[in-house]
């Protein structure tokens, strides 16, 4: 029998020893922006058959050579040197199995403990100003993760004066997840009450968006801040106005025009900002497999061949088990075609967005002891991201309110 001779490295070793049933895909998605503002997602690579049977009880769908090659089972890595130690031994081809050993351990093998990057599952995936809706059409799930809600907490607001000291602080940056499942798909051919192996149950994809830097502030004549987050108790840093938001100096819309400004004149005129935060989007998938246990066992297998116990015995299986999966990775912007430069945040300056911007902005009124939501002042506003903001005549600079 011919056999062919493989070194595997320490990374790859988990893959390379079992069979692998299910890709979710073999190369990055392809998308493109649409007119209506989402993102339409699609990528090769699936298997049209759903994982049936190869005739060699792989399931996989993929034709296997009969046969064994030569793998290297890692013992121990050193990092500093970037070599392992390992022993040789003869796997099958089609089921990924030890069959005997094929010699003593090897030192010194140069190897990398870098495992390939997961893709991420999603067939379809769309982005809109409201969340991320990932697809896989394999699975038949999806799961939909909302952009969260930030807060910029303010006094005086919704005006205040020139010259006056004005808090402004970042109330908080939360994460958002959101998740689909599959109770049971039958790879191996069985059912949830006669599992066979190589079956799945309890699958789980979850999205996470997780913030990716301060948020970031611009305000007429303050210019840009950079506000890390400081929750609803921390503690604010103040800014102060040189001019009031008169048309003259480019102050915007009227107060009367914005919904929610009841509490200003309908002809004061606004100063108009922008807040938002950066976002990174993870995805995990969750599941378990039904998998044989093997063990050794006293005499020869059915081909009189002893491949454990020192010669004295064969692998055989012995029972089954489900077993936990678990694999993530990131879905970065680079992955959508003509996404319009509003949703991209190029957090690093390097001209590749690497961030989605989240616009889920909140402003909260603080009292004078910088707590949101008191009973006398607590109100919030949300403008998806805009900031407007009016700024009175200093009285002459000769008091200030309370004064």
């Amino acid at each position: 029998m011919k056999r062919n001779f493989l070194i595997i490295l320490l990374g790859l070793m988990p893959f390379l020893l079992q069979p692998y049933k299910v890709q979710a895909q073999s190369t990055p998605p392809t998308c493109s922006f649409q007119p209506d503002g989402s993102i339409i997602c699609t990528i090769g690579g699936n298997d049209d058959d759903g994982g049936s049977d190869d005739g060699n009880g792989n399931g996989n769908g993929e034709a296997c050579v009969p046969g064994e090659h030569m793998v290297y089972v890692v013992t121990a890595f050193d990092s500093t040197a970037g070599t392992c130690s390992a022993y040789p031994a003869w796997v099958d081809n089609c089921t990924g199995q030890i069959v005997e050993s094929g010699g003593d351990v090897v030192e010194d093998l140069p190897c990398s403990p870098q495992a390939p990057e997961p893709q991420n599952p999603c067939d379809i995936f769309s982005v809109s100003a409201g969340g991320i809706t990932c697809e896989n059409t394999e699975w038949d799930l999806s799961a939909r993760v909302t952009f969260p809600e930030i807060f910029l907490d303010v006094r005086p607001y919704p005006a205040t004066l020139v010259r006056w000291p004005t808090a402004i602080r970042n109330g908080g940056q939360p994460e958002s997840s959101g998740s689909g499942g599959v109770n049971y798909i039958p790879y191996g051919g069985g059912s949830p009450n006669n599992p066979q192996e190589g079956d799945w149950q309890d699958l789980r994809l979850i999205l996470t968006l997780r913030p990716a830097g301060p948020m970031f502030v611009t305000l007429p004549y303050i210019g840009d801040m950079l506000l890390s987050a400081q929750g609803a108790t921390g503690s604010p840093q103040f800014i102060q106005w040189e001019v009031p938001s008169h048309p003259e100096v480019g102050g915007g819309p009227l107060a009367g025009s914005i919904g929610g400004l009841e509490e200003l004149p309908a002809d004061m005129p606004l100063f108009v900002g922008r807040g938002r935060a950066p976002y990174k989007l993870f995805w995990e998938v969750r599941y378990s497999e039904y998998r044989a246990i093997e063990d050794c066992v006293p005499g020869p297998n059915s081909n009189g061949i002893y491949n454990c116990g020192g010669a004295t015995g064969h692998r055989e299986v012995v029972d089954y088990e489900w077993r936990g999966n678990v694999s993530s990775g990131e879905i970065p912007p680079a992955a959508v075609q003509d996404l319009p430069p509003a949703l991209m945040a190029d957090i690093n300056n390097d001209g590749t967005p690497d961030a989605f911007w989240d616009n889920n902005l909140t402003l909260r009124r603080m009292d004078n002891g910088d707590r949101v939501g008191s009973p006398q002042y607590g109100r919030s506003w949300n403008w998806s991201g805009i900031i407007y903001w009016a700024v009175r005549e200093g009285q002459g600079q000769i008091g200030w309110p309370g004064e």
